[in-house]
């Protein structure tokens, strides 16, 4: 959290800014101490970006006030292997005060530094620590292989001993192959684990441990889902990130402190406005309004993991609502994490159930929401693949079947006002159904899982712009395994993509307490409200001691009436 006090505000505000910049210089290597620069600075830019892993870089030249030792060499304080910790400060001219701000720690992001001792000029490109671990400066994998598994099973009997997880994956690749120290990792797994989205998690967690060998329970919502490879020449981040973007809605960066963090993008549903109009209005220098339509999108189509099946069957029949499968190999009970794939003999109905080799029933529940399957979900002579997976629910261990979708996990999430169209449209199947229904989408799609968000006053909605459709596939998106999962992360594409672009960028004074990811408050000038917004970016013009702001209009991810449900 940004901490400001009257202070800060106070000296932002004077007709006349002051600047300095301070380097304090460490050995990468051991962290030592080596010493710092004090400095008038010439020109340069800082930039922090929220989109970017990346979030932190700066191009300066400036004019040390003490030279001592200033060489660029491997014996002297600039070289390759040195950590900057850089902050700037703004001068109190009433209390002829200076004030310092941190705004990151930084190495060379190529051999870009350089001394002039006839002019005294020092010129530094750099970048945040994120450059050890991509591969840019360090972070590169030599290994044939690396594997994180999901679980460790006894090799005689199959039983799960214990599930590994998301975080702990995180932290062991930081530390030991990034040899980083200095984090702050959140959990990433299912939504409904998370405070954020569910009033209930607790009880969600609890209901998500399963029984390993030894009898205990561990928990399963944050676990990893199923064994993680990388193959040679991969870089730390690459890892790292893998794992982030198993579920949505995930950040990964390195702070002003030089900490690596790892949480959820913030909500910022509840959260308090750090600057507000008045504020904003009394340090604005100039306001750009426009809107890039090009890069809008209101349809987000997620093509996900090609699903591979433990087991396959075409010998199904389904009667009072049970599909019941013989399955040829299959263990005398259900085995959590088994994947199975059925040729489906018929529509399913409202809450239907599965049951394998005479084995007790399971319900059919989505793997994103648990919900039960709906009318129609699973279509005729096509073939399903369905999870085992076990939950404690009320000290008892209850089994369910969770459907992934078909052999590629696919959604689609459009963006609507809500309103259906006076136009006809004729399926597929002949039937006849309206323009931007539901049934009109999954028809259009080829798509059983589709969803639409509705924002009745969006001015990007298909109603207002007509369908504009992006396609995620490949890359990160190979990690999602359902088709449920698949539609929470076209949410939160379509969310980027519709959203993102409704934005302003202003101009203010100089604001080095200025971080990304915060609500601020604003009022457009060709708008008499006040409007909501969240900030992008920042850059920083140390020359003219300005600060750009790029600022999002602040629209939920999720609607509040959603909200921890």
């Amino acid at each position: 959290m940004i901490q400001i006090n009257t202070q800060d505000f106070k000296i932002i505000k004077q007709n006349i800014i002051d600047i300095r910049l301070k380097i304090k210089i460490y050995d990468e290597r051991n962290g030592d101490y080596i010493g710092e620069l004090e400095c008038g600075v010439i020109n340069g830019t800082e930039n922090i970006n929220a989109e970017s892993d990346i979030r932190r870089t700066c191009s300066i030249t400036a004019i040390p006030l003490k030279n001592k030792y200033l060489i660029v060499d491997k014996d002297g304080i600039l070289w390759m292997n040195r950590i900057f910790k850089m902050e700037i400060a703004i001068l109190d001219r009433v209390q002829n005060l200076w004030y310092w701000y941190k705004q990151g720690d930084y190495i060379l992001s190529n051999t870009s530094v350089s001394y002039d001792g006839t002019t005294n000029q020092i010129t530094i490109n750099c970048s945040d620590l994120m450059t050890k671990l991509d591969g840019t400066k360090n972070g590169q994998l030599g290994d044939l292989q690396i594997v994180y598994p999901a679980y460790e099973e006894d090799k005689e009997t199959g039983e799960v001993i214990k599930y590994h997880y998301i975080r702990d994956a995180i932290i062991t690749t930081l530390t030991q192959l990034g040899k980083m120290t200095e984090y702050e990792i959140d959990d990433i797994g299912e939504f409904k684990g998370m405070p954020d989205y569910n009033a209930d998690y607790l009880e969600y967690r609890e209901s998500s441990k399963v029984q390993v060998k030894d009898g205990t329970y561990m928990e399963t919502w944050n676990a990893i889902p199923y064994d993680q490879e990388f193959s040679a020449g991969c870089s730390v981040l690459s890892i790292l990130t893998a794992f982030r973007d198993l579920y949505p809605n995930y950040e990964m960066y390195f702070d002003e402190n030089g900490v690596f963090i790892c949480k959820m993008i913030p909500s910022c549903y509840h959260d308090d406005v750090t600057f507000d109009n008045d504020f904003l209005q009394k340090i604005l220098i100039s306001e750009d309004t426009n809107i890039d339509l090009t890069q809008v999108k209101n349809i987000c189509s997620v093509w996900g993991q090609v699903l591979d099946a433990d087991y396959y069957t075409e010998n199904c029949t389904y009667h009072n609502n049970c599909y019941s499968c013989s399955v040829e190999g299959y263990k005398e009970k259900y085995h959590n994490g088994d994947c199975i794939a059925v040729k489906i003999p018929a529509a399913n109905s409202a809450g239907s159930k599965l049951k394998i080799n005479g084995l007790e029933e399971i319900q059919i529940i989505h793997e994103n929401d648990e919900n039960p399957l709906a009318q129609d979900i699973l279509e005729k002579e096509q073939i399903y693949v369905f999870k085992i997976k076990n939950k404690r629910i009320e000290k008892n261990t209850v089994t369910y079947a969770y459907f992934l979708g078909q052999w590629q996990a696919h959604g689609i999430n459009i963006l609507t006002s809500g309103n259906v169209a006076d136009t006809d449209y004729t399926t597929s199947e002949q039937t006849t159904v309206k323009v931007f229904s539901k049934e009109y989408f999954m028809d259009k799609y080829h798509c059983q899982s589709i969803e639409l968000t509705t924002v009745p006053d969006s001015p990007f909605c298909v109603q207002e712009l007509g369908e504009i459709l992006d396609v995620k596939t490949g890359g990160d998106y190979e990690n999602i395994t359902s088709d449920s999962l698949a539609l929470a992360r076209a949410e939160y594409e379509n969310w980027k993509n519709s959203r993102l672009t409704d934005s302003i960028s202003i101009t203010t004074k100089l604001c080095p307490f200025a971080d990304v990811n915060i609500k601020v408050s604003y009022c457009r000038s060709d708008q008499t409200a006040v409007g909501q917004y969240i900030v992008k970016s920042i850059s920083h013009d140390l020359s003219g001691a300005t600060t750009t702001w790029q600022l999002m209009r602040f629209y939920p991810l999720y609607q509040e009436d959603n909200h921890n449900q």
